[in-house]
């Protein structure tokens, strides 16, 4: 899944002749401002409407704060750092945009019937990875000698994996979150996790008591003020949604709670607080119950960058993930490879 922008077309067209060239890619997905709940935003919002939003979800006070909450609103984009981008507009309208993908790709799993990958990406249009590096990476976790069938058979395994984990200092908060220009790797498990349907027995708009399972028990707590936007019998992918576009930013003056994320800390906290992946295999976080997010290959920022979260803008052919790339290298690297392993690739991409 590229999350893409309609002012970058050539970047997305790259990008998926590169990947999608890999025959071990089924399906490339794409999502822009055209398939935004608010397709308007990015021509119809203003710089007034970026201040506005930026203060007032940095200005959230008070006792419905939280540990996490009182994280983001201290964190949530300042005035002075999106006056450095190139568009403020148009990042502020792709914050919901990953998650209008997301339920492009359920709907399309759902309609067709076709089984779920093995791993899904979720990326940035300009995001690079080299798919034969991870076919044999991920081949090798799924267990290559054991066939497709015998693994549909087994328990499926649940990781989310982040290109570039990063885990602001404990002593701040135990909150972990993918940086989205990395890339985000889900396993079928966690698919899974994400499109299940939630029923919680006996709720309505008036009564929220009954007997439920620990997934509408976490909805109670509504700790980021999700559970307004949940129905019974929706997944998580339908919650993330919601939550992501049920207030427009050029409606910001009328907003009741309004969306004060960035689009990394949605996935970040669904994934850990909702039990998407199984917990995290380092020891340290063994009394953290919401730590539920792999870094791939120790890639992490904590304090500085570490292992692919040095790959931001500096591109160097070989490398396995990067931020930042160009047409031009999308295309090279992918004829590279190509080159080297021929029967790896497709010479017509797919349309998937």
């Amino acid at each position: 899944l590229s999350v893409a922008s309609i002012s970058q077309l050539s970047l997305l067209r790259a990008q998926k002749q590169a990947l999608s060239s890999h025959i071990s890619v089924r399906n490339f997905f794409n999502v822009t401002e055209l398939d935004d709940a608010d397709p308007h935003c990015h021509t119809n919002i203003t710089w007034e409407h970026v201040v506005a939003t930026s203060n007032r979800c940095r200005s959230r006070r008070g006792k419905e704060l939280n540990d996490v909450t009182r994280y983001m609103t201290g964190q949530y984009a300042r005035t002075e750092w999106l006056m450095k981008k190139k568009n403020p507009m148009g990042w502020l309208c792709a914050q919901p945009r990953p998650y209008a993908g997301l339920r492009k790709a359920y709907r399309h799993y759902q309609d067709t019937g076709e089984a779920l990958p093995d791993y899904f990406i979720i990326m940035d249009d300009d995001t690079y990875y080299n798919m034969e590096l991870f076919q044999e990476h991920f081949e090798e976790k799924l267990g290559n000698n054991s066939s497709s069938t015998s693994r549909k058979k087994e328990k499926k395994e649940e990781t989310f994996t982040a290109g570039c984990l990063v885990r602001p200092p404990v002593h701040q908060i135990n909150f972990t979150f993918p940086f989205g220009g990395f890339g985000s790797i889900l396993s079928e498990g966690a698919m899974e996790n994400l499109f299940r349907r939630i029923d919680c027995p006996g709720w309505s708009d008036e009564n929220r008591a009954g007997e439920n399972s620990p997934l509408c028990d976490r909805l109670k707590e509504d700790t980021v003020w999700e559970l307004r936007h949940f129905e019974n019998g929706m997944n998580l992918v339908e919650i993330m949604y919601k939550y992501t576009t049920a207030e427009k930013y050029v409606d910001v003056s009328k907003w009741k709670t309004g969306f004060c994320m960035h689009s990394d800390w949605v996935i970040g906290y669904f994934v850990n607080h909702y039990n998407v992946s199984k917990h995290v295999v380092n020891p340290y976080y063994k009394d953290v119950p919401h730590a539920r997010i792999e870094s791939h290959k120790k890639s992490e920022i904590y304090r500085k960058p570490s292992g692919f979260c040095k790959n931001d803008r500096v591109c160097k052919a070989g490398t396995e993930i990067c931020h930042r790339v160009t047409p031009d290298f999308l295309r090279e690297e992918t004829e590279r490879l190509r080159l080297k392993a021929p029967d790896k690739f497709r010479r017509d991409a797919k349309d998937g």
